[in-house]
């Protein structure tokens, strides 16, 4: 799901990395289970020299420990970094 946000100035440069930062969730469910959501923040270009920032959903998953959680978050970050 991507939410445009406001537009970086004209003529501004935009950073060397699309992703701005990212953003992760934690929701407790029933029987000690968790929700888990992985988002960042990136930055497109809407026009020769013009950009704005989006909201992207990296990762969504329900699991059962912390260490499955973190291994959600682990994936998304790494896939989404240049190799």
């Amino acid at each position: 799901m991507l939410e445009p946000s406001q537009p970086m100035p004209s003529g501004a440069v935009p950073p060397a990395s699309p992703i701005q930062f990212y953003s992760v969730e934690l929701t407790p469910l029933a029987e000690g289970r968790l929700s888990v959501g992985v988002g960042a923040t990136i930055w497109e270009g809407i026009d020769e020299g013009d950009f704005e920032f989006v909201n992207m959903d990296m990762a969504s998953a329900r699991v059962d420990t912390i260490d499955e959680a973190l291994a959600v978050i682990r994936e998304a970050v790494t896939a989404s970094m240049p190799h």
